[in-house]
């Protein structure tokens, strides 16, 4: 949506195709803005986790729509799906220019990717890259996630909880986020911890239980909070001293946009290396990155050396909804222009 509104906000024509709901999309330091008048908004069915299904239901009422408009070769189409349904628009109008950014691991794509001669698949950040790519057996690119920045005051007026406070994970409550280790790494060190993430839109209700039942048996120190709306969210970054993810090593941290929104508010990361968290955190800048949560331990009393100013820098530098879509604006210009270097 912040890409969409942006690049209507340079006068390009926008189409932007979601579902029920998700197009409205309160920026994360206060309201969402006007709407340009050729930011056009098409919704088609209800908000749904049936997976596939559902998004070959999302792509049948938008599909002539998009045949019609883009099938000549005008303008880009930009999927941001997880099945590529529109791949097979593509394949049928072989002059379609599109692009594909995903946003997650791979799961049985490769059949749909491999039917165009150029796929341009984009992935979220370097490793996220490399892992599709590997995968895919294809070229793949990245372009870092970003988010519109929150007020200075937002960062500066926060209370400075570094040497108390508590820690916060802001995690879906999943397996392969590691929160157990995170809980348990705030116990040893005597940090509060508050966890926090959807708990509802998840595949494993048992993982879930055991999360909440291992924060009850933490003689307090960890506290359970769940899902939570946006605005709480935000106070429970603003009050934190940091926030902190231990993603298991099975698993590849797309991006890590919850890292960028704790550095938006001045508060610095600790985490594993993993994936997208390699390009976002500089250790001593904004946070700290280790293998183990063993060597993570001992950063923990440290997260004071990275300055608030310093946390927000990082963001201001390379992660705002600005740079994301002038990012994406370069590849779509390039793309338009048949330039040889973008057909990949």
């Amino acid at each position: 949506m912040w890409v969409s509104k942006n690049m209507a906000s340079k006068a390009h024509d926008v189409t932007l195709i979601s579902a029920k709901g998700s197009s409205v999309s309160e920026r994360v330091g206060g309201g969402g803005g006007s709407m340009s008048s050729n930011l056009n908004i098409i919704e088609t069915i209800e908000p749904s986790w049936e997976g596939k299904a559902a998004e070959e239901a999302h792509y049948l009422l938008y599909k002539e729509l998009l045949e019609k408009e883009y099938g000549s070769g005008k303008g880009i189409v930009w999927d941001n799906t997880w099945h590529c349904f529109s791949y097979l628009s593509a394949k049928k109008f072989p002059k379609m220019k599109i692009i594909h950014t995903h946003h997650g691991i791979v799961e049985g794509q490769a059949g749909v990717v491999k039917q165009l001669q150029f796929p341009r698949w984009i992935g979220l950040s370097r490793l996220h890259a490399k892992y599709m790519s590997s995968i895919l057996k294809i070229p793949v690119r990245y372009v870092h996630h970003g988010m519109p920045l929150p007020p200075i005051e937002e960062t500066k007026n926060n209370n400075n909880n570094k040497n108390g406070g508590y820690l916060l994970s802001i995690n879906r409550i999943v397996r392969e986020k590691g929160i157990e280790d995170s809980i348990d790494l705030a116990v040893r060190t005597k940090n509060a911890i508050k966890i926090a993430g959807d708990d509802i839109h998840v595949s494993d209700l048992s993982y879930v239980q055991m999360i909440r039942e291992k924060c009850q048996n933490s003689d307090g120190w960890a506290e359970y909070i769940g899902l939570v709306d946006n605005k709480t969210k935000i106070e429970l970054i603003k009050k934190c001293k940091a926030v902190i993810s231990c993603p298991k090593p099975t698993w590849i941290e797309a991006f890590g946009l919850y890292a960028v929104e704790a550095n938006a508010y001045g508060k610095p990361v600790l985490a594993l290396a993993n994936g997208g968290l390699n390009d976002i955190v500089v250790n001593q800048t904004n946070g700290f990155l280790a293998k183990t949560t063993g060597d993570l331990q001992g950063y923990v009393d440290k997260v004071n050396e990275c300055s608030p100013e310093s946390c927000r820098g990082r963001v201001e530098k390379l992660f705002t909804d600005e740079i994301m879509s002038k990012n994406y604006l370069q590849i779509f210009e390039m793309i338009m222009e048949d330039n040889p270097a973008f057909r990949w």
